[in-house]
């Protein structure tokens, strides 16, 4: 009797536990993220629009505060490991934090030139939700739906961005964006992942910087607003994201 009474309190403890555990468990709210995303992006969209000469206080400024911010948004780390997956366990440090910069750096570029230093750049958020399964490594995901439109080569473009965030530490954080239904990540995941049988780790390092240096220089400068005929109607060709060659 005696020992059934103790099994049965040990089956109420583990059962409150577990219970209480699941309480803990960060729960996905779509609103709240999208709140965060518009937070986050509005504070891109004002730097964005500040116009400054480069080498001055006020540049180092402007890109200071806009990579800060993208910082606080992207989830750099989960992107690192997820587009070279098992190698970057077998990675060593230096060159593991060295890959996760230009990692970085090109995803800030993505993100940053080809939507905020547009001065054309209109968006809306057009749809919210959660997602389970989208990615390997994440169960469950705050997906949010937005349309783009920018003026490409004097004419507007509209195009379909998709973010999808976790909760990192408390806070949501973007880990994909689809263009136009192409994932960013699992895209250079392929690319990368195929440069890899035949490169070293130092060789894709410079293979990214070699990418990042030629799309600053492709974007030395913000594109100006482009006169449009309001007869023509949007296109719907969205550049894709650039990949390593």
């Amino acid at each position: 009797m005696i020992k059934f009474k103790m099994l049965l309190a040990i089956f109420f403890l583990f059962f409150f536990l577990g219970a209480d555990n699941e309480a803990k468990k960060e729960t996905l709210d779509p609103a709240a993220a999208l709140k965060y995303l518009e937070a986050k992006e509005q504070v891109l969209e004002k730097w964005a629009k500040v116009e400054v000469r480069r080498g001055t206080d006020l540049f180092r400024k402007k890109n200071q505060a806009m990579q800060k911010t993208v910082d606080e948004l992207i989830d750099y780390r989960f992107i690192a490991r997820y587009i070279i997956d098992d190698i970057w366990e077998s990675t060593p440090e230096p060159e593991r934090e060295e890959l996760f910069d230009k990692i970085r750096e090109l995803f800030t570029e993505l993100y940053l030139e080809d939507t905020f230093y547009n001065k054309a750049y209109e968006k809306k958020y057009i749809e919210k939700g959660v997602r389970k399964k989208y990615i390997r490594g994440v169960p469950e995901s705050v997906y949010i739906v937005s349309e783009v439109q920018v003026i490409h080569k004097g004419r507007p473009v509209i195009y379909e961005l998709i973010y999808h965030m976790h909760i990192v530490d408390g806070v949501y954080k973007v880990f994909d964006i689809e263009l136009d239904t192409v994932s960013v990540v699992r895209n250079y995941r392929e690319q990368f992942r195929r440069n890899l049988k035949d490169q070293t780790v130092d060789e894709l390092i410079k293979r990214i910087d070699k990418v990042i240096r030629g799309r600053r220089k492709g974007n030395n400068k913000p594109p100006k607003p482009a006169k449009t005929d309001d007869k023509k109607s949007p296109e719907k060709q969205p550049e894709k994201p650039s990949s390593p060659k």
